[in-house]
């Protein structure tokens, strides 16, 4: 139960608990005792200070079910009981007690009869002082005590009518007259010198007054002026619409004469267009059979069913210079048509490229540790247009950084170990983040209110990898804000995850249970990547790359590993898929060729359908040394420049990596 501290409090209530307003105060016993006995009221008393509940609150708990007393307290006790405990409970110590208002026991406290608590005080006081004064006879309910001390009780003291003059004398109402008639001169002085006063602040504010009224003149004569000027500028401006408007109208004449021009040749020019563009598919038809005949590890079923270009890629276009370590992650933006690119590096360092010119736009120097990963977060500009960054480093931290003002914006900073991956939602528009940490955990965040909504538990070593299902729809549709269903709108999705202890996992977004456990790799596992071309079946593909070398495909159905890639000589690095202008093209190119990177320094293109290397893409042995993550540029500005593609081969996108000596190349 209690401690002795608290009893003490019992004991110094009896003097302090007239002190509180009557509302708010739990009600002296030896006032109640006065015309009650003590078995009366005993089940009534407050188990914090020992007195009777003012405003009862029942301590309701499965953890007091054993206790057979009633466990009440008054709300004020209470209050300030959680206040000074850390939310503690009064009864036994533990946490998420329950308090529940007693109106049976509200109930019985007002119906209880008692003296006047001011006549109470009165003969407390006159016992140890011996002294006589008014008394007050009530005797009455609890529930009429405010009534009565406010309309009737001949003990209330009451304030000298002059007090708003400045006389704080306070008497009994019967020894008021005897104070206005003695005081009669001192009062007259306190008005007098109030009147005086007031006087002196009306003289004040007229003064004041007048000093505004001349501004108020002066800015009239401001804004006067001001309409004047202004009706001549739009005089004039009016006289600049016209002359513009009659040279927009002879333009607007140059311009459709110059349109119905061009409309007559179109039919002309789009049909040497095909001629042509047919010419160059059959050249390169040609050109793609003689290589594929020479290749080491040929992949006979291209020659026939696909019209690819093997030399995508082949041309390295431009090169980023600026960080001085392992470049660890590298993104192209997702919006405005890929115009920057992100990266992190073991410099400390997250950075933003302007693709085009290789600028450095921002430079990020909060984390302390090395940047393991960086994102993108389409959430906050198709929401409020804001250019954001998210950054994840082994200084335990993930921040937000404002691309516009190169400002950090927050800081998530629950994990207890090096945070390694973080990956951005498919559903609602990436509204959801999750994140991979050497504290063998995964956190599902929700970067909206920046608050952590879930962790995900069973790894046994560091969690070096997450990814969230794709999108689970027919379409590229980019507002899929209506996607989702659940608590989250993660209904139906799930999380994959690579670590350290050689397995990957996956999780079920909504409930946070893990689901499967795939095992068989024989390194630590450094990339996981669904197939995004079955989004409509919820990713039942996962690809994988370990330190064994290896790359890895599983099938999510049968929970087991179907196809293994060999060919590296050193750890892989990354897994990812080319961005085809189908997302669903499970039967052409996009489905069935994977790239990986390694810290061999190459990535290489694997033919799932003949599990055999299809191509290889090797960096420079001297200025990169390794390639630790690779990336590609969206399609859709390609595609939308190439009409006539009819075979969703996209021309102009490129691939992006990152090497171990802190290089980016961009290659086309």
């Amino acid at each position: 139960m209690l401690n002795l501290e608290n009893a003490k409090k019992k004991e110094e209530s009896t003097i302090k608990v007239m002190s509180l307003p009557l509302q708010q105060q739990c009600f002296d016993k030896n006032w109640i005792l006065k015309l009650k006995q003590p078995k009366q009221i005993n089940h009534l008393m407050c188990l914090i200070c020992g007195q009777i509940a003012n405003n009862p609150i029942e301590i309701s708990c499965p953890e007091h079910e054993k206790l057979d007393e009633l466990l009440i307290a008054g709300e004020n006790c209470l209050k300030q009981y959680l206040n000074n405990n850390n939310n503690v409970c009064p009864v036994q110590p533990h946490d998420s007690c329950q308090y529940v208002k007693s109106k049976v026991a509200q109930r019985q406290i007002a119906e209880l009869n008692v003296i006047c608590p001011m006549q109470f005080e009165q003969s407390v006081q006159q016992s140890s002082q011996h002294q006589q004064t008014i008394m007050c006879n009530f005797k009455g309910k609890i529930k009429d005590l405010n009534d009565h001390l406010e309309n009737s009780c001949p003990i209330k003291l009451s304030n000298c009518w002059f007090k708003p003059f400045g006389c704080n004398h306070t008497c009994h109402k019967s020894r008021l007259n005897d104070h206005l008639i003695s005081h009669l001169q001192f009062h007259f002085d306190l008005v007098i010198k109030s009147i005086e006063s007031l006087k002196q602040h009306l003289q004040a504010h007229q003064n004041e007054i007048g000093q505004l009224q001349l501004q108020n003149e002066k800015l009239k004569l401001e804004i006067q002026l001001e309409r004047k000027q202004s009706e001549e500028k739009i005089t004039l401006i009016k006289e600049h619409s016209q002359a513009i408007q009659s040279e927009i109208e002879i333009l607007k004449r140059d311009i459709n004469d110059k349109i119905k021009r061009i409309q007559d040749n179109e039919t002309e020019h789009r049909q040497i267009h095909a001629n042509c563009h047919k010419s160059l598919q059959r050249m390169k038809l040609q050109q793609n059979q003689a290589l594929l005949e020479d290749n080491d590890n040929p992949s006979p079923s291209l020659s026939s069913d696909f019209n690819i270009d093997l030399f995508r890629f082949s041309k390295q276009l431009k090169t980023f210079s600026g960080h001085s370590n392992v470049v660890w992650s590298v993104q192209y933006s997702p919006f405005d048509g890929g115009r920057f690119l992100c990266s992190g590096s073991s410099d400390s360092t997250a950075r933003v490229w302007d693709v085009e010119t290789t600028k450095q736009i921002h430079i990020f120097n909060g984390h302390s540790g090395n940047v393991h990963d960086v994102k993108f977060s389409a959430y906050n500009y198709c929401n409020y247009r804001h250019f954001t960054i998210f950054s994840a480093s082994s200084d335990k931290t993930i921040r937000f950084w404002d691309i516009k003002t190169g400002k950090e914006l927050q800081v998530l900073s629950e994990h207890t170990g090096p945070v390694y991956s973080i990956q951005f939602s498919s559903f609602n528009n990436g509204r959801y983040l999750c994140s991979g940490s050497g504290d063998k955990s995964i956190r599902l965040w929700d970067i909206q209110t920046f608050s952590s909504l879930n962790i995900l538990n069973g790894h046994t070593d560091y969690v070096w990898c997450v990814e969230f299902s794709p999108l689970q729809s027919s379409s590229n549709d980019k507002d899929n804000a209506n996607n989702g269903v659940g608590v989250i709108g993660g209904s139906g999705y799930t999380i994959c995850s690579g670590s350290w202890d050689k397995t990957i996992r996956l999780w079920d977004v909504e409930t946070g249970k893990e689901l499967i456990v795939l095992e068989g790799s024989e390194g630590y596992v450094r990339s996981v990547k669904y197939s995004p071309y079955e989004a409509t079946a919820g990713g039942n593909t996962v690809y994988s790359g370990s330190d064994d070398k290896m790359v890895r495909l599983w099938d999510i159905r049968s929970k087991k590993q179907t196809s293994i890639f060999k060919g590296h000589t050193s750890y892989v690095t990354c897994v990812v898929y080319p961005p085809y202008a189908s997302s669903n093209d499970i039967t052409g190119l996009g489905g069935n060729i994977i790239y990986s990177g390694s810290r061999d320094n190459t990535i290489r293109l694997w033919d799932i359908r003949v599990n055999k290397q299809f191509s290889l893409i090797k960096g420079s042995d001297s200025e990169d040394s390794g390639i630790f993550c690779v990336a590609f540029s969206s399609p859709e500005d390609a595609l939308k420049s190439n009409e006539q593609n009819k075979n969703n081969r996209i021309e102009g996108n490129t691939l992006c990596y990152g090497s171990i000596k802190g290089l980016i190349r961009l290659r086309g």
